[in-house]
């Protein structure tokens, strides 16, 4: 093959790299007008990716801050200090999170959840998602419920089988609680023994319970 053969394939090939570089890029950075600003957006997402977390929470954080008007500075601060939760989200729910389950895990570590009720959360349901019962712990420790005790309640309700339409509802009630003037405690301590009066007890206490004489 000619040199200019070899330079006119060699050009191809540059231009189609880019052209599949460009189209990888998520078009939701094209909202971001100032150019600095975009680079440094994209470096990090970058950098998230290569990590091996998803992008696009790492991207809608910095949308967040240029909805808010925040600084580079300050959303870059922003965006690494959820690379931070979601690497610790990622080693909690291992062995193979979703990417809801990273959000949701970095939500709760963001808000004070205890990290170790992450761990026996995926230990309580280790074959399903859990991003719903994340979000209500995060939900509960955000209207100001005790973080020891929003963990306690809904790792009991996921022991005795409570559903997510059970588990939103509780938050729901919660919160609803909470803005009428209810402590935070209190409500959840009042609605969490309504959902636990519907549900069945835990199968270690279903098992150990004594057998009735035929």
């Amino acid at each position: 093959m000619k040199a200019p053969a070899l330079l006119s394939l060699a050009a191809a090939f540059a231009l189609a790299s880019l052209a599949s570089s460009a189209g990888a890029q998520d078009p939701r950075l094209a909202q971001i007008r100032d150019d600095a600003m975009r680079d440094m957006v994209r470096r990090q997402v970058d950098l998230a990716s290569n990590a091996g977390l998803p992008r696009g929470p790492f991207l809608s954080k910095a949308l967040e801050g240029v909805a808010k008007k925040a600084d580079s500075k300050s959303i870059r601060a922003a965006m690494d200090a959820l690379q931070k939760r979601m690497r610790k989200a990622n080693d909690l729910l291992a062995p193979s999170p979703t990417v809801d389950e990273l959000a949701a895990g970095a939500d709760a570590i963001g808000v004070g959840a205890p990290e170790r009720t992450l761990k026996l959360m995926r230990e309580a349901a280790p074959g399903r998602s859990i991003a719903l019962e994340l979000g209500v712990l995060t939900e509960l420790v955000a209207k100001g419920v005790p973080p020891k005790q929003a963990s306690k309640m809904v790792l009991d309700l996921m022991a005795r089988g409570a559903t997510g339409a059970q588990l939103t509802a509780l938050s729901s009630a919660v919160q609803n609680d909470v803005a009428a003037g209810l402590k935070p405690d209190a409500a959840l301590e009042l609605r969490g023994r309504g959902v636990m009066s519907l549900l069945p007890p835990p199968p270690s206490v279903q098992n150990s319970a004594p057998r009735a004489r035929p």
